[in-house]
């Protein structure tokens, strides 16, 4: 009798074969020791480059922390939490620390952050009643910090760990990628590879700084696409992208993003934007090393990880470290070790590190190795990358099923880099379901290769698992058992083998026009990757990124304060200033921005800084080096978007240098600079500080009122000044009417004006000011007809008690009517 296992097991044999089969590309030697470039990397390139087969490298300089902008803080903000001096963690091993280090966790996320500090020793833990993880970090800005990966261990005492992991890092409540926490906005025209404008119906509801997932399904037009009918299903999500919106045009109905797009996104497959919960940021997992207990039962086999009561099916799936729904996080000089107890040589039970559903994370200088179960179901991975644009550099894995994998069409724009793998079962590899325009850079592969083919395995066929995926420069030690080249690459679309070298260096590639891979990948360069210019895709590009942020900027100029070449202690925000978009906030004393300027003729300078402010504690100061060009007093403008230009001047060499605006008072907004020559914009209209002045609402949300005989006021469509509303007094019987608003506001001197048109006959009209420190003051507007609309002001009212009350008293005769709009509260 034939079985589903047996059918398993010759569907695998046959998959091996295939893979042995096909052609490999023997070493190259012509123009050894020559310098050469990638035909789609000349030495100018930018992104977007393309050749005349519309070939194109994708630019991979986003990933990691804060897509490569920052480095990871060597002292993050926050108190330290030592879980032994404090917690009563037993540094010894001898006794469990679980719960005396998570509280130490909690502790520190409950203070909004700090560095839980593990002094050198063994630290026993493992999950506690149904916890999936023995420790959870769960709280923006904590850092797990041991003192060395030789040092500081951590021991996971259970076997018990089916899908559990020994360190977790993961918000409280949901971010999954997949469950959207508004309404989404469908994207109303296909999107292409590369594009960074999103068109969408709407753009209500979103703002810039917010990140955003932009998406489509896996339909069937999308599969048969792909040739997977009848293998793929629309229970796969289709191309995912986690994104930070960068700017907004509510006029044209687009979002602009922080990071390209890696593959088409169609209408024909419900393409859309949404929100979703708030993951988990500024976490770390720093200097020390995990180790798992040995298992000690039996039933070892590919296929016991589905058998209650063997050892296979304790440890399915099981990790070391898992990091679910991050970013701008990151994993530092961390290994895997083998514990004392373990009589055989293993670190792990089953995988090593996954990065799920996260982007801009750093994963580096860490060795993950030797698990005990290395059977089907996914088991004794060591990386798994399953988000977008995270990075792992200065990595090594040894002895893994796959040392180095990337899963799901949600796993774009990530990089492996400067990494080695050791040894594995089967090759790293591009695992299942088209995870797209992925970077292995700088691979040592030491009895393994990287493997990006069709895999006719697993429930849901794997089928393709990558396309517009790059493997540049790959170094090959010895090859994998069976194996004659380093690389073997048969992408869906086109896939890119750039550079190989060492003495394993062939690589796989060739397919037949009828093949679904075809067109075959562009290979360069088999044998010759020691010659190949740059050596790292991924440092290139990014050092070229780095350049475009560091761009000088040639005076007269506007230069926006969020334009900065590097800085210190600055967050952004949208502003509420003329023009949208950015300025910077949160500066502290000795907080400062860095701008790259060319100064074309030695001399005098205007410069005008663009400030909001509640206090007058804030200080600029323009500064050259440790030269202070200027100082400039920040005044109290009314709060933290209430926006004010100040003028000073300075004097400047000419050439390229760097201005540092340094902060030698704190408390202050900034949105941009100006350096004089170029007229600068008009300042913007003073706020408006009333609530529905012009009653566009409706109704009269905002107002109080208070009336004697007839109520006399009503909000309507009948002629207004402008937009589509205003306010109407009248009665057919006589009436007292006062309609007033209060407001809280900064103390100093204001102005408050109405529009008025009056059919006459009142006792008393006019606009009054009170309750604002002093006695009350009034625009009296008389007996007479106003037959056009007419401006009543009340000036120089000096507000002393931080509030003032302002409104209309209207004291009329049977059919007195009178209408007002767009009244005005402003500082002056």
């Amino acid at each position: 009798m034939i079985t589903k296992k047996w059918i398993r097991k010759l569907a695998a044999i046959v998959g091996m074969l295939a893979l042995i089969a096909p052609i490999v590309i023997p070493a190259e030697s012509a123009n050894a020791g020559t310098p050469w470039r990638s035909s789609l990397y000349p030495s100018d390139w930018t992104p977007g480059y393309k050749d005349a087969q519309g070939r194109i490298l994708q630019d991979f300089a986003y990933a990691g922390y804060w897509r490569g902008e920052k480095s990871i803080p060597a002292t993050p903000p926050g108190a330290t939490y030592n879980v032994v001096t404090q917690y009563g963690a037993d540094p010894s091993g001898a006794a469990d620390s679980t719960n005396a280090i998570q509280n130490a966790i909690n502790a520190a996320g409950a203070a909004g952050g700090g560095i839980v500090y593990l002094p050198a020793g063994t630290y026993r833990v493992k999950p506690q009643g149904t916890n999936t993880s023995a420790l959870w970090i769960n709280q923006n800005n904590v850092v797990l910090r041991g003192t060395g990966k030789t040092s500081t261990f951590i021991y996971n005492d259970s076997t018990s760990m089916r899908t559990k992991s020994v360190i977790r890092m993961a918000p409280i409540s949901s971010a999954d990628w997949f469950t959207p926490t508004n309404t989404s906005t469908s994207i109303r025209s296909d999107v292409p590879p590369l594009a960074m404008t999103i068109p969408v119906n709407s753009v209500t509801g979103y703002n810039v700084n917010e990140f955003i997932i932009v998406h489509s399904d896996c339909t069937a037009e999308f599969i048969a696409e792909h040739g997977m009918t009848g293998k793929w299903d629309a229970s796969l999500k289709g191309p995912t992208f986690y994104r930070k919106i960068t700017a907004i045009n509510a006029t044209a109905n687009t979002l602009t993003i922080d990071i390209p797009i890696r593959y088409d996104l169609k209408t024909r497959d419900n393409a859309r934007v949404y929100k979703i919960g708030e993951p988990i940021s500024e976490a770390g997992i720093e200097a020390l090393s995990i180790g798992m207990r040995q298992h000690t039962g039996t039933g070892w086999g590919d296929l016991d990880f589905n058998t209650p009561g063997t050892g296979a099916y304790d440890v399915h799936a099981s990790k070391a470290i898992l990091i679910s729904n991050a970013r701008n996080s990151w994993v530092d000089n961390v290994n895997s070790y083998k514990p004392g107890s373990n009589s055989g040589d293993y670190h792990l039970l089953s995988h090593g590190i996954a990065v799920y559903q996260s982007r801009t994370v750093t994963v580096q200088n860490t060795h993950f190795q030797k698990p005990q179960y290395r059977g089907e179901g996914g088991n004794g991975y060591m990386y798994l990358a399953q988000g977008s644009d995270n990075l792992v550099q200065n990595a090594a894995a040894t002895n893994g099923r796959h040392n180095f994998t990337f899963q799901y069409m949600w796993s774009s724009g990530n990089v492996i880099h400067n990494s080695t793998s050791n040894t594995p079962r089967l090759a790293s590899d591009f695992h299942m379901h088209l995870s797209m325009a992925n970077l292995f850079d700088n691979m040592t592969m030491n009895g393994d290769f990287i493997q990006a083919v069709y895999r006719p395995y697993g429930t849901i066929e794997h089928g393709w698992t990558t396309t517009q995926s790059v493997i540049w420069n790959t170094n090959g030690i010895a090859y994998a058992p069976g194996q004659s080249s380093i690389v073997t690459s048969k992408q869906f679309g086109q896939g890119y083998v750039i550079g190989t070298r060492g003495a394993a260096n062939g690589v796989t590639y060739t397919v037949p026009g009828s093949d679904g891979s075809a067109p075959q990948d562009l290979v360069e360069g088999i044998g010759t990757g020691a010659d190949l210019s740059p050596q790292s895709l991924y440092l290139d590009q990014k050092a070229k990124r780095d350049s475009r942020l560091n761009a000088s900027t040639t005076i007269p100029a506007q230069i926006e304060a969020e334009n900065y070449s590097a800085m210190n202690g600055i967050q952004l925000e949208t502003t509420s200033d003329t023009g949208g978009g950015l300025n910077a906030g949160w500066i502290d004393a000795e907080d400062w921005m860095d701008y790259n300027v060319n100064v074309p003729a030695a001399g005098t300078y205007t410069v005008q800084y663009r400030v909001a402010s509640p206090s007058t504690s804030g200080q600029i100061q323009l500064k050259s080096g440790d030269t202070v060009l200027d100082t400039t007093a920040v005044p109290n403008t009314g709060g933290w978007q209430s926006w004010e230009t100040l003028t000073s001047s300075v004097n400047l060499n000419a050439g390229q240098t760097t201005l540092r605006v340094f902060a030698s008072g704190s408390g202050f907004n900034l949105n941009w600079i100006n350096f004089g020559g170029s007229t600068p914009p008009p300042p913007p209209p003073p706020t408006n500080l009333l609530t529905n002045p012009g009653f566009e609402t409706g109704d009269l949300t905002g107002w109080t009122e208070w009336h004697s005989g007839a109520l006399a006021q009503k909000v309507d469509t009948d002629s207004p000044l402008s937009g589509s509303f205003k306010l109407t007094h009248w009665a057919s019987t006589s009436y007292k009417q006062l309609t007033g608003q209060a407001k809280t506001v900064p103390n100093g001197l204001y102005s408050v004006s109405v529009w008025v048109r009056s059919g006459g006959g009142q006792n008393v009209l006019q606009l009054y000011a009170k309750n604002y420190g002093a006695a009350e003051l009034d625009a009296v507007m008389g007996s007479g007809p106003i037959t056009t609309y007419t401006k009543y002001t009340i000036d120089n009212i000096n507000v002393t008690t931080g509030q003032i009350e302002i409104g209309i008293w209207n004291d009329a005769n049977a059919n007195n009517w009178a209408v007002f709009d767009d009244f005005e509260l402003v500082k002056k």
